[in-house]
């Protein structure tokens, strides 16, 4: 897709975003911000994002405002897509990852399908979405083969390397377990994040 017709699709497309957090190091390699959207149909049992589930109305933001959002900060090497289920609103998403991909950000995105299961749905904005990803995590969350393994909740889940850009990446390559973060927001709420 060009450049101008991805800029298009950006004045047009809506997230329907469930959270926002500007800087994360438990979400993925490195120092990235974390985008999470509203809706799951999967409604995973012991999902961590209960308040995520619903197909409701939260903050909708114009992929363009979103992206001015996130390239405006400082330090950040990637983004991450987690919710909810962001292959729920992969038009958008697509033009969002594809909007930062070439502004030399990386792309995790968590999903609850498994990677099987998007290569054979074949629409052309799963398949955007993938081609934006360098990373994703997929599979459900199956609490009783919960596991350790960096950024994988349950030992079903798989990290598939859908480019080249973060299989080396030191975070990758040299963490073990998980990690959460705790971070207060301009509200002053406790914000948890992370893998459980």
């Amino acid at each position: 897709m060009s450049g101008d017709e991805t800029a298009r699709k950006a004045c047009r497309s809506l997230v329907n975003l469930a959270a926002f957090l500007p800087q994360s190091r438990a979400n993925g390699p490195g120092r990235r911000a974390v985008v999470w959207v509203q809706g799951c149909p999967r409604s995973c049992p012991d999902c961590f994002n209960q308040e995520m589930i619903e197909f409701a109305d939260r903050q909708i933001i114009a992929v363009d405002q979103l992206a001015c959002r996130i390239l405006s900060l400082q330090g950040i090497e990637g983004v991450t897509f987690s919710g909810g289920e962001p292959f729920n609103q992969a038009v958008a998403l697509a033009t969002l990852a594809e909007l930062l991909v070439a502004e030399g950000l990386n792309i995790v995105t968590f999903t609850g399908y498994r990677y099987e299961e998007l290569k054979q749905d074949g629409s052309v904005d799963v398949n955007r979405l993938l081609a934006a990803t360098d990373l994703l995590v997929a599979g459900p969350y199956e609490k009783e083969h919960a596991g350790q393994q960096y950024l994988l909740a349950s030992t079903n889940q798989e990290l598939v390397f859908l480019t080249d850009r973060l299989r080396a990446h030191p975070d990758i390559i040299n963490k073990t377990g998980h990690t959460r973060e705790f971070v207060i927001d301009t509200g002053g709420n406790i914000v948890i994040t992370g893998i459980a």
